[in-house]
């Protein structure tokens, strides 16, 4: 037992010092999932509520309310501009009509060719693309002129459950939840009603499907849908005037809906009916990380009749992760804007991917690629920018762009401690650094944060929606606050003292924008990031008719990396193991939708040669940014920040390619701040032209995020 108990110690104290030495070795286990804290957030956060509280939310919800959801349209809408949600595959919209009477939930689902290409669809690449959302079946109920009351309850991670309401024994519930094969609804003493906003042109007699009746419905767009039904009574249902009508009366039960695949219509049906009558409403996350592979499952809850296999849908990026258990059927339904879902069945999937070992605070190794010639700028460039006065410069009315001068000097420090160890530049640096960060830590700026009492986050003290990019609203928090963490994270390597004595205020941080566990009340789980989809959203409670969007993948991932290296400096092993699996998990959603090398078969043919999607909506990419539609800035947010983590995200085929075809014909005539980026960027793949670059162009502009000094430094110790 002693050598186990030994090499179990080594393991554990590798882990600890791992940020250092940049060690090969697995970690010693830790669950991910443990809470970061349940401690109130820091008093210094002055507690309020929010101007925008969440609208039809069931009173008796007293848990932290998720926000940057797919289903977040349906929390802030108003009832007179309802906007979709994406489920997916399907898209569903929330229908209140009180002047035409035609109130429900209408489902959308939009083939690969019906999808709208941009704005020249003649051109190589398109600008865009996008599924119009288009009500194929839209779930009512005859007593429904009435206009019902949408309820919303148990939202999590992956599902909320609406419930349309006309009394207390008269309602519709559907719960939405991601993936979902069947669109179900539960009817209590309500008359089923289904319209449409394509046209019906033929109703099945129904056929019997074990306890359910089956019926076939095409539509004028000849798509082929299918309706299960199965409560206290045969329903009758006729196409009558356009509407699919029952003519049995008020009914107590289940009814699904799928739409079926063209291209095996008779094998779907098939498949569909050997599951009719289950279906999901949640799902719980498990995850692991031996320190080699990281694992994550969704085990899906599931109601209905249980001796049936479970049919949900899974995306591209997940299918070609997943472990075995779990069943991939030859259904495939199109999402709006990340390729062909396949349905699986099983109620527990399960994914693995190879998380990181050997990317910690420096690139690995990298003393050995620096030669005396290039470290001899990098001497005489640090003390240069060590020089400049950070708190003028960092102390600005944004924390975005507070964050990223904070960061970027927080490298400064890191170049003159662990590349040129020149003590006293170190010294005077990592105090210049304390003192421009210290009126954030003590929440002392002119606009504080303050800790929203409504939907429970840290915001920016400001009512103003489109504040520093609709922060207070929640848009961007892992962009702006992921800068924050990795500066804090380099400041705690430089510091000890400062970052036990920060702690808390830099977990607050961590645990608005990705705090693991319920257990922790004070925020809600998983904030930005989105584990179905693979990446995070950006977008905050606003409502959007294309839901959810992200633009900057680059700083997605910049706040994990940080995060990961706050658990590494902390001893925390639970906060750097779950901040691996995440960045896992991103790499590959990421290169299967954002970054798109030549040979991407998940993303529109037409698109790919853009090589990044721009911004990326849950129902349409659009080749552009929020600020520019300049090619260099639309490329270079992707790109923003440069650090250790970015050739594990962007991979070098995708550097190559992205390079050759966009910026080699134009790079030498760039004079923005993103042509900085692009050169930091092509250091992975010539790193001398790179280097030459920030050594012969002294004067060049630099991104704002950015130091001559780890410029130099970046493409100094890259190798081909």
């Amino acid at each position: 037992m002693l050598p186990i108990l030994v090499l179990s110690l080594f393991f554990y104290i590798s882990s600890v010092f791992s940020y250092r030495i940049g060690n090969l070795m697995p970690r010693m286990a830790s669950s991910p999932l443990l809470p970061i804290s349940t401690d109130a957030p820091p008093a210094l956060f002055v507690s309020k509520p929010h101007p925008q509280p969440p609208r039809r939310l069931d009173p008796k919800f007293a848990k932290s309310i998720p926000t940057n959801k797919f289903y977040t349209n349906l929390l802030v809408d108003t009832d007179a501009n309802p906007n979709p949600v994406f489920p997916l595959p399907y898209a569903l919209r929330f229908e209140s009509n009180p002047n035409d009477a035609l109130n429900g939930f209408s489902i959308s689902n939009i083939d690969e060719d019906k999808k709208v290409l941009g704005s020249d669809p003649n051109a190589d690449p398109v600008e865009f693309f996008f599924s119009i959302y288009t009500p194929s079946i839209t779930i009512s109920a005859n007593e429904l002129p009435d206009l019902p009351q949408l309820i919303l309850s148990e939202p999590d991670d992956f599902s909320i459950v609406a419930t349309l309401t006309l009394s207390s024994d008269q309602n519709i519930v559907i719960p939405i939840v991601r993936g979902m094969a069947f669109v179900t609804a539960i009817y209590k003493n309500l008359t089923p009603l289904f319209f449409t906003g394509v046209g019906f042109t033929s109703l099945s007699s129904p056929i019997k499907v074990g306890s359910f009746q089956q019926f076939t419905v095409v539509l004028k767009d000849e798509s082929t849908w299918l309706i299960y039904a199965n409560g206290n009574t045969e329903i009758a249902l006729t196409l009558t005037n356009g509407q699919i009508v029952c003519g049995s009366g008020p009914f107590e039960g289940i009814i699904q809906i799928a739409k079926v695949p063209k291209d095996n219509i008779d094998q779907a049906i098939g498949i569909y009916s050997n599951s009719a009558g289950i279906y999901a409403t949640s799902a719980v996350l498990d995850v692991q990380n031996d320190g080699i592979t990281g694992t994550y499952a969704f085990n899906w809850k599931v109601s209905g009749d249980l001796t049936k296999p479970l049919l949900h849908f899974a995306l591209p990026h997940q299918v070609s992760s997943l472990t075995p258990g779990a069943n991939i059927t030859t259904i495939s339904l199109t999402s709006p804007a990340k390729g062909q879902m396949i349905a699986l069945t099983g109620i527990s999937w399960s994914f693995a991917e190879p998380v990181l070992n050997n990317i910690g605070i420096l690139p690995t190794d990298f003393e050995s690629r620096l030669t005396d010639e290039k470290k001899a700028l990098i001497v005489q460039q640090t003390p240069l920018d060590v020089a400049q006065d950070f708190t003028k410069l960092s102390n600005l009315d944004s924390m975005y762009f507070s964050g990223k001068v904070l960061a970027k000097f927080a490298l400064v420090c890191l170049v003159a401690n662990d590349v040129i160890k020149d003590p006293t530049l170190t010294t005077t640096c990592v105090n210049q650094l304390k003192d421009a960060i210290q009126p954030f830590v003590t929440n002392q700026r002119t606009i504080p944060l303050r800790y929203d009492s409504s939907w429970k986050g840290i915001i920016i003290d400001q009512d103003d929606p489109a504040a520093d990019f609709g922060a207070s609203f929640y848009n961007d928090h892992h962009f702006h606050y992921g800068y924050f963490v990795y500066a804090a994270a380099i400041l705690r390597h430089l510091d000890e003292l400062w970052g036990q004595q920060n702690e808390g205020w830099v977990e607050a941080l961590i645990r608005d924008v990705s705090n693991p566990s319920a257990d922790d009340t004070f925020f809600p789980t998983f904030r930005n990031f989105d584990w179905f989809s693979g990446h995070s959203w950006a977008s905050g409670i606003f409502s959007s008719g294309d839901g959810n969007n992200e633009e900057s993948t680059s700083e997605d991932y910049n706040f994990f990396y940080g995060m990961k290296l706050w658990g590494q400096v902390s001893k925390k092993p639970n906060i750097e193991s779950l901040a691996d699996v995440i960045l896992a998990v991103e790499a590959r959603s990421m290169r299967t939708y954002f970054l798109m090398e030549d040979d991407n078969n998940v993303q529109p043919i037409k698109f790919i040669k853009n090589k990044v999607t721009g911004i990326l909506f849950e129902n349409k990419a659009d080749h552009t940014t929020f600020f520019s539609k300049e090619i260099d800035a639309i490329q270079g947010i992707q790109m923003i920040p440069v650090t250790p983590i970015m050739p594990y995200i962007r991979s070098k085929k995708f550097i190559t390619e992205e390079f050759n075809q966009i910026f080699a014909p134009i790079v030498d005539g760039l004079t923005g701040n993103f042509q900085s980026l692009i050169e930091m960027n092509r250091a992975i793949i010539d790193p001398d032209a790179a280097f030459d670059h920030f050594a012969n162009n002294i004067n060049a502009t630099l991104d704002d995020g950015l130091s001559r000094s780890w410029a130099l430094f970046w493409c100094a110790v890259q190798t081909i």
